[in-house]
């Protein structure tokens, strides 16, 4: 056996924490493994600078433009490139290390948030300087988020992988109760640039926390000699496992159809409800509030029997509760607006985070990379629905433009829970 090979051991260097009886009422578990500690404190200083940023950007993108239209090509650049790198990139983390593709994937995105601040800091900041860095943002986020998914099974092992999932996806959604209001604070006082600031700063912060994780090699497995060959043993394992290929597929329903909604209320606060930044950064906070209510929710799950009928309930609830918050703000009741706003971001969270938790749990550790950059194109394929929702809002408004895929998303998973019985029972 080779160097590369002996020192390609899989990245479980931290044991694996005892679990006492009663582990899994409680969400906080997985983090007494000191590598995924660390793991999470590196994502909480990223995410929390990117939810700043992307409040910022989106506030941006519409003074420059006054249309929501541009807020989808931006999305649309930023997830057209996903989509055409996620496969290539879960390849990418079957066969390297994954801290190694995250710590350049971090410090590759800060330098283009470092970009458009200097842009935004000397005047010169035009709409298509956004868009360029969204697609370059794009296209390193489609090789580094199969391996930040598929990265947290090898830190915590099988046993508290739900939980860890889970976790992440709260610790994730966290941020964006504190990170969006302090965002429209400083929006209000000095503008957009120091966001994008604190956007490079983070990133690299998580890059020097990924440094200290000491984790060398690539997962032991069956690797092709080509990248079509690994691209194809793939799709061969999700036409064997039909379980984790309708996972994949409900999966993009919100992604498409609903979540979309987040970036486009800028267009809410200034048309709908007539308010300033401040009171944005407060409506992203209420949707933070509530995804780490249904993240950490589901975080106490992970021994649950039931999962399939949680996971369908959560979009179903998803898709009630942004329909009720459409008609909240055509109605104008800001207050109102909020607790529903809380009540999208906690059920839509649930159902992602449970969702790419099983898809994790019943994917072989061989696999997890491929199949993760296949569950990553979905979130690329959120311009299909961003693009859309943004003309059809210029025209007929963002209430009733939104709502009416908060509609659709939530036909759709009615019909998924009475017609595909099999995933009721995962």
């Amino acid at each position: 056996m080779d160097r590369e090979s002996s020192a390609a051991r899989p990245e479980t260097v931290s044991p694996e924490p005892q679990r006492k009886r009663r582990d899994w009422l409680l969400p906080f578990a997985s983090l007494r493994n000191r590598y995924f500690l660390i793991f999470t404190i590196g994502q909480l200083l990223s995410v929390t600078s990117l939810q700043m940023m992307q409040l910022a950007q989106n506030y941006l993108v519409y003074q420059l433009s006054g249309l929501a239209t541009s807020i989808g090509y931006v999305s649309a650049a930023l997830g057209f490139s996903m989509l055409l790198f996620s496969l290539t990139g879960g390849i990418a983390a079957d066969r390297l290390s994954k801290r190694n593709l995250l710590m350049v994937g971090q410090l590759g995105i800060g330098a283009f948030a470092l970009w458009i601040g200097v842009m935004v800091s000397t005047g010169l900041i035009q709409v298509w300087h956004i868009v360029l860095s969204a697609v370059m943002v794009g296209i390193i986020a489609g090789f580094t988020m199969p391996a930040r998914q598929s990265y947290v099974p090898d830190l915590v092992g099988e046993n508290n992988l739900v939980n860890a999932m889970a976790l992440t996806s709260g610790i994730m959604n966290m941020t964006r109760i504190g990170g969006p209001a302090l965002a429209g604070v400083i929006i209000a006082a000095v503008g957009v640039a120091p966001l994008y600031y604190a956007k490079f700063v983070g990133y690299g912060a998580f890059a020097v926390m990924l440094s200290l994780i000491p984790i060398k090699g690539k997962v032991e497995g069956s690797v092709s000699r080509s990248l079509l060959g690994d691209a194809l043993d793939g799709f061969r394992y999700l036409r064997q496992n039909h379980n984790v290929l309708e996972l994949l597929i409900i999966g993009v329903i919100p992604v498409v159809l609903a979540m979309p909604y987040v970036n486009f209320l800028p267009v809410f606060q200034e048309e709908v409800f007539h308010v300033g930044a401040a009171e944005l950064g407060i409506m992203m906070s209420a949707v933070g509030a509530g995804a780490v209510v249904g993240a950490l929710t589901i975080a106490s799950l992970s021994e649950y029997r039931y999962k399939g009928w949680v996971l369908l309930g959560a979009g179903i609830g998803f898709g009630v509760s942004l329909v009720l918050f459409c008609v909240a703000a055509d109605a104008g009741s800001f207050g109102l607006s909020l607790v529903l706003l809380a009540l999208t971001g906690g059920t839509g969270t649930a159902f992602m985070a449970l969702n790419q938790a099983l898809v994790m749990t019943l994917t072989p550790p061989e696999m997890r990379g491929r199949i993760t950059g296949l569950f990553m194109t979905t979130f690329g394929l959120q311009p299909l629905g961003a693009l859309p929702i943004g003309a059809l809002s210029d025209t007929f408004g963002a209430p009733l433009t939104i709502g009416a895929f908060g509609g659709l998303t939530l036909l759709l998973f009615v019909g998924v829970t009475l017609f595909r019985p099999h995933l009721r029972q995962i």
